[in-house]
């Protein structure tokens, strides 16, 4: 299912996650809350969608930060008891900054925590360039199981050093294009038309 990028980039920016998953990755609506207690707080964790028990949840914290690193992990191994498969968002009291968390586990093995950071102020490109690996179409429902939802979500999400690399360096290039485009007075499309000629020049 192709994505909306404007109307996708404003649902972010708008914090409104519920209608991101729902009407522009094709995930199912889903209401279920867990209070989860870690070191004298208590931390909300409200579902936005699911896909094949795949959930999506928003985290809200009690203080105006989000928790920091060792915490989110305590946070989201309390949380693997109850939905074992699970994305988690958390968002500040003020709605700037969301950090978007997904776990690798894999037998024999440590688990691994794969976060994006993002911000209020950025365009969301890159965020965005992961959620398209999660939209889905009505032609995948019929055979889509929890295996093919965990599979796009680790495609998204299990990112390794290298492709994080090129990245960055493509980010940069990007920006230093757009310093010299001229005579397109929209800002998205400024933005994706660098996209494009970047994605071709390669």
């Amino acid at each position: 299912m192709p994505l909306e990028i404007a109307r996708a980039r404003r649902y972010i920016k708008e914090f409104n996650l519920t209608a991101l998953f729902v009407e522009e990755l094709g995930w199912d609506r889903h209401t279920q809350t867990f209070p989860v207690p870690i070191d004298c707080q208590t931390f909300t964790f409200s579902a936005v969608a699911q896909k094949r028990g795949m959930v999506a949840f928003t985290c809200t914290t009690p203080a105006d930060a989000i928790p920091d690193y060792p915490t989110r992990r305590k946070i989201e191994r309390q949380l693997t008891k109850c939905v074992h498969e699970h994305l988690i968002i958390y968002t500040d009291a003020s709605r700037a900054t969301q950090i978007w968390q997904w776990v690798k586990r894999e037998a024999g093995k440590p688990t691994a925590c794969r976060e994006h950071y993002y911000h209020r102020s950025q365009p969301g490109d890159a965020l965005i360039q992961k959620l398209q690996t999660l939209a889905f179409s009505l032609d995948e429902e019929e055979l889509l199981t929890l295996p093919h939802v965990t599979g796009r979500v680790r495609a998204a999400f299990d990112v390794d050093r290298v492709t994080k690399r090129f990245y960055d360096r493509f980010k940069d290039e990007h920006g230093a294009f757009l310093k010299f485009l001229k005579g397109i007075p929209d800002e998205d499309m400024q933005r994706w038309y660098v996209s494009v000629m970047l994605n071709r020049l390669m």
